[in-house]
């Protein structure tokens, strides 16, 4: 009996000190399929013509936290037949005209809601993070939910902006605003 109480509280006590570890590997791994998330998707629109003839295709983030260390491993590969380049800004009318998408982290609602509106006159994919990221702007929000990594997208503000999702994104996408 002493036995087994002194396994169970071993067993208590290593799952105790072993808990900030996992949940930061954890909330790592959600951010990488988070960023992998992003990449395919961004493979998955048809952009217009002035995007297919720039030099490379510039994915802008707002902030250098665990979602863009994550998306860093991407840059170099192909999107629309360019070089992805991955560049932080800080969201000036100017350093977004260089810019095809924006991925802004959860944490900058404020960012969110002026993207969403730039967005509206030219095509800028702009993605969120976090819940209720569409209502602040986003054309695509990234979430997790109950372990696993969703998307929602507000078809009607990509359109507005010239970008068309494939049909193939728009079947995976938990939630579809026209």
């Amino acid at each position: 009996m002493w036995r087994r109480r002194g396994t169970a509280m071993l067993v208590a006590l290593l799952l105790a000190f072993s808990g900030p570890r996992a949940w930061s590997a954890e909330r790592s791994d959600e951010n990488e399929v988070k960023a992998a998330v992003a990449y395919n998707l961004l493979l998955f629109i048809q952009w217009p013509a002035q995007i297919s003839s720039a030099s490379s295709f510039r994915l802008c983030v707002i902030d250098d936290g665990a979602l863009t260390t994550a998306l860093r491993p991407y840059a170099g590969r192909v999107v629309q037949g360019h070089s992805l380049e991955i560049q932080r800004i800080s969201a000036t009318p100017e350093e977004l005209d260089a810019c095809v998408a924006v991925m802004v982290e959860a944490g900058y609602p404020g960012v969110l809601e002026r993207l969403g509106v730039l967005a509206r006159s030219r095509a800028l994919l702009v993605i969120g993070e976090g819940t209720g990221a569409l209502d602040r702007g986003a054309m695509i929000g990234l979430r997790a939910d109950g372990g696993r990594i969703t998307f929602d997208i507000d078809l009607g503000a990509m359109r507005r902006g010239g970008l068309v999702p494939s049909s193939k994104i728009l079947r995976l996408a938990r939630t579809l605003i026209e």
